[in-house]
């Protein structure tokens, strides 16, 4: 697949991270409202080309591909991105009015990134800071604001040519959900709608209910798995995702640890009934949109990730061509990432593998590069290869971080 202009201006900002001042944040979270609907990109300078890109338009796909294969997309969490009403925690209004920094719709002007889309981490209900446990699918989480607010910024964002997709966890809901909490009753209707068993079975990932038996939960206790062998489960999270798309307005979704949806024996990974299932959700949601976009997080080699594109999810993340950017940057040796890098492309047609260096499970880029150069180095080893670039939110400046904080 062909480098866009769009993410040639993207890499400069990424090879300019260490001229930033230390000091530099991209969006950070405010104790006081922005004054104003943009904020100067803190990679601006007079010496920095103007980017040529699609500001004001939605890309569309070159030679018959569909659009993502020719947008930059820059990963989001709401929380930590921008505070519009001093109350400590980044929102939605915080995110509109500072899209300018990303992309402000104006050709003629050289103080944005050229961002042509989004990707919103969950922001959902949840009881949680980072929103993977879901506890109302249809409501944004109060503490980013409110549906309207969502709608707003679909609006603003598209005025400037950016599409948004955002995080849809189906693997499992939050344990205070309310399909979880009637589900503790033995008798419930919505019993079946989680994996249950009257004693405790072999292997890890059993918890125990609060009325008795045990819940099967892959991550955690507080995120029970849902039951896809039910047929009232799919139909649920279809709701979901036709509300999203035809309420709310979203391009696409991505899809998280799409690879745990069915168990199967001992097999926790990779079951045959989870792409099967896949394949029907698949069908479902281009009937809803033709153009809807959805990206996997497959955390598997190669091999496994590629099973899922074509005819289950639009594409998926490759984790193994991430892990040896990083590592040959490290190493100072092309080797494995030459190898990988030859990989991918035979095993995936064009438009099917998004890349990054790194995501928001991770340490930030510039944290495990140690240095300047190789951050340099390692952006310009993924914006100037194929694929679908996926930048998380202040790579562009070199920020630093490390888990496990929670903020980053």
């Amino acid at each position: 697949m062909r480098t866009s202009p769009i993410l040639a201006g993207l890499l400069l900002a990424g090879l300019l991270c260490a001229a930033c001042p230390p000091a530099a944040t991209p969006l950070p979270v405010s104790a006081t409202p922005s004054p104003g609907p943009a904020a100067p990109s803190p990679v601006a300078s007079a010496a920095r080309p103007a980017p040529v890109g699609m500001d004001g338009v939605l890309v569309q796909g070159a030679a018959g591909l569909p659009w993502w294969t020719e947008t930059v997309f820059y990963e989001v969490f709401v929380r930590s991105f921008f505070d519009s009403n001093g109350d400590g925690v980044g929102d939605l209004q915080g995110l509109i009015a500072r899209l300018d920094y990303l992309n402000d719709g104006d050709p003629a002007t050289a103080s944005d990134l050229g961002v042509t889309g989004l990707w919103l981490m969950p922001i959902m209900q949840s009881p949680s800071y980072h929103g993977y446990d879901v506890t109302d699918y249809y409501r944004v989480d109060d503490e980013y604001g409110t549906n309207d607010d969502f709608k707003q910024l679909m609006a603003e964002a598209h005025r400037r040519g950016m599409r948004v997709i955002v995080d849809l966890v189906l693997n499992h809901t939050s344990s205070q959900h309310p399909w979880f909490l009637e589900s503790q009753t033995p008798d419930s209707p919505k019993r079946n709608w989680y994996i249950w068993s009257a004693e405790r079975p072999a292997g890890d990932g059993w918890h125990a209910g609060a009325q008795g038996g045990y819940y099967y939960g892959y991550f955690w206790e507080g995120m029970p798995d849902l039951n896809y062998g039910n047929p009232a489960v799919t139909a649920a999270m279809q709701d979901v995702v036709r509300f999203w798309l035809e309420e709310m307005g979203v391009d696409g979704f991505r899809l998280d640890a799409i690879k745990h949806l069915y168990e199967e024996g001992g097999r926790l990974e990779h079951a045959p009934a989870t792409h099967e299932w896949l394949k029907s959700f698949y069908t479902f949601y281009k009937g809803l949109n033709r153009r809807a976009f959805t990206v996997g997080e497959v955390w598997s080699d190669t091999g496994l990730a590629v099973r899922y594109v074509g005819d289950q999810v639009d594409a998926v993340f490759e984790f193994s061509l991430a892990e040896a950017t990083i590592q040959s940057v490290l190493s100072g040796r092309k080797t494995e990432i030459a190898r990988r890098q030859r990989d991918v492309l035979r095993a995936y047609r064009p438009g099917q593998f998004a890349t990054f260096l790194a995501n928001h499970d991770q340490p930030r880029v510039r944290t495990q590069l140690l240095d300047d150069d190789k951050a340099k180095l390692a952006a310009s080893l993924q914006l100037l290869f194929a694929g679908v670039p996926f930048i998380y939110y202040g790579e562009e400046i070199g920020m630093q971080g490390g888990k496990p904080d929670e903020n980053i």
